[in-house]
């Protein structure tokens, strides 16, 4: 059996004129299809808000849990080898000119070396079996720098942005630092070791028995960069592209507007990272 399709028509005019109904094709007005096309553009704006607001939340959760996750077996390394690890977070590429944050997990080696500024340094390497760990790209890691003055006790360090630093000092983007955990061997942080009363320490990273700065001992400038380790009470973890997109990162040139400005966005937006004192537990 074949079925008839026939064309869909309008209603006959109810009023027509000459007393002969007239049959008229149905049809969208022009005005019609732009509502419609808006109200689709809308929606689709609103699709895309909200998927970019999930995976952005997506990869500030999956960095955090990648931190808490490396405290925790250093935590317990230090505990098991009844010796002193620490924890840092450094600036690394990975691929064409992509940044990412490593998280090192390294032991200090019983020596501390003398130095004119800090005085005792510390040395630290990579333990071996311990794989080192990216989080997502765009997302840093940081900690409260407790400088001189009251002032600067509210300000906030994080790690270099290693594309936008020139290789000739005082260039481009303001440098960043490592920051680091340190745990003693009872499993609590520590911002200073006890046995050698040192004053500061570095990770040697290539372990060449070097510390290696290309230009401020304290500052990460290039990426194999091995300065003095800033040591952190407590982290936030935060999404550096989200803050580089609030604000003009091209001023960043000046160190003090670059820790302003990202001291802003931490503050109000970063996942923060604390320990028990009595444990040194790690805790959201």
């Amino acid at each position: 059996m074949r079925r008839r399709f026939e064309e869909q028509t309008c209603p006959a005019n109810p009023h027509p004129q000459g007393g002969r109904g007239l049959r008229r094709r149905c049809a969208f007005t022009l005005v019609e299809l732009l509502v419609v096309m808006g109200v689709i553009a809308v929606l689709a704006t609103l699709t895309l808000v909200s998927v970019r607001a999930i995976t952005d939340n997506a990869r500030l959760s999956s960095a955090t849990n990648t931190v808490m996750a490396s405290l925790d077996n250093a935590r317990a390394l230090a505990m098991k080898k009844n010796t002193i690890v620490l924890v840092v977070f450094r600036a690394r590429f990975e691929g064409n000119n992509k940044q990412v944050v490593e998280v090192v997990t390294a032991k200090w080696t019983g020596e501390s070396y003398l130095n004119l500024g800090p005085a005792v340094v510390d040395r630290f390497v990579p333990i071996p079996d311990v794989p080192v760990r990216s989080i997502p790209a765009g997302i840093k890691v940081a900690a409260p720098r407790y400088g001189p003055s009251a002032d600067e006790d509210n300000l906030w360090i994080t790690q270099s942005h290693l594309p936008t630093i020139d290789p000739q000092p005082g260039v481009g983007e303001a440098p960043g630092k490592i920051i680091g955990i340190m745990y003693g061997p009872d499993g609590t942080t520590i911002t200073r070791n006890s046995q050698s009363d040192s004053n500061t320490s570095f990770v040697d990273f290539n372990n060449d028995g070097e510390l290696l700065f290309s230009d401020d001992i304290n500052d990460q400038a290039s990426e194999n960069d091995e300065p003095f380790v800033a040591m952190a009470p407590f982290l936030a973890v935060f999404d550096d592209d989200e803050a580089r997109e609030m604000f003009d990162s091209t001023a960043w040139e000046d160190i003090d507007i670059r820790r302003a400005d990202l001291t802003e966005y931490i503050t109000q937006f970063a996942d923060r990272i604390h320990f028990n004192r009595y444990t040194g537990v790690a805790m959201k």
